[in-house]
């Protein structure tokens, strides 16, 4: 049950992310921008961490040309993923993005039953079923809910990141985890700088986000090594969902942390679904 451990231990550390990341993402000058030296802190925690395991880079020599393509778009699909994020996360409020986000969910668990030919079961519908009704039950009937901009950018986060889920098991079956960590937080910088970023406009967001930055950065990247190598033991459609209820865990999070109140049996009630799906996917 190693896998089980690692892609819930990822939930809690991607549910810590998120909380941090509520705070920092309204405080940003410029979400794109904010983005560039979320990454470049995340690439660096990457490199050393790559570095720490003497790893080496010799294992990204030998692909095919179907690997590299595997690759080649994981890294794009990460790139226009973290350049728009920050840009959700700053206009959209908690709860819409909660549920916007579990859209990820069933673009990942569809894809892998599909493309990756992994077996359906009747355990697995209804944990993802379940996962889903929580979600859901978290907006039930709230008067925030709106169609923005923000909205729109929040959607596109949550189909970019459900392709990802899909493809980060076949990218990354060929390499070490440290490894593909450190390519798919270094190259997508190129995608999230486009055009430009000058040195002064770093250094501001730099004084703005402070050493929470650094911290949501590091979260980012141990939680996800966590969560390939728990790709690398288990099925997509069986890591993913589990690894979703980090949305859950942030709302009681939120609730305990955060004093957010509002709601408050919903909240319960959709973290005991969550909880009976999580169950239903081991």
């Amino acid at each position: 049950m190693l896998w089980f451990l690692l892609a819930i231990g990822s939930a809690f550390i991607f549910a810590a992310q998120e909380l941090l990341m509520r705070i920092l993402a309204v405080r940003t000058g410029s979400p794109r921008l904010f983005a560039v030296v979320f990454n470049l802190y995340g690439a660096a925690f990457a490199i050393l961490l790559f570095l720490s395991e003497r790893g080496s880079l010799a294992a990204l020599w030998g692909l095919t040309p179907v690997q590299y393509t595997l690759l080649a778009s994981t890294i794009i699909l990460y790139g226009l993923y973290e350049r728009t994020q920050f840009f959700a996360r700053s206009g959209t409020d908690a709860s819409t993005f909660a549920i916007i986000f579990r859209l990820s969910t069933v673009i990942g668990f569809i894809g892998a039953i599909f493309f990756l030919q992994e077996a359906m079961t009747p355990g697995k519908i209804a944990g993802v079923v379940l996962i889903i009704l929580a979600s859901l039950l978290l907006v039930y009937k709230n008067p925030k809910f709106k169609f923005t901009p923000a909205f729109g950018y929040a959607v596109l986060c949550a189909v970019l990141l459900g392709l990802t889920s899909v493809l980060d098991k076949p990218a990354s079956a060929f390499l070490p985890a440290s490894l593909y960590s450190f390519v798919v937080w270094c190259l997508p910088i190129v995608i999230i700088a486009f055009p430009r970023v000058t040195k002064k406009e770093i250094v501001r967001e730099l004084h703005i986000g402070g050493w929470k930055v650094a911290l949501a950065a590091l979260l980012n990247v141990v939680g996800y090594i966590m969560y390939i190598n728990a790709l690398s033991l288990a099925e997509a459609s069986r890591v993913n969902p589990i690894a979703a209820t980090s949305g859950i865990l942030t709302v009681a999070g939120g609730i305990v942390l955060l004093k957010e109140h509002g709601h408050l049996w919903r909240k319960i009630a959709a973290g005991v679904l969550a909880f009976i799906g999580v169950i239903l996917l081991r």
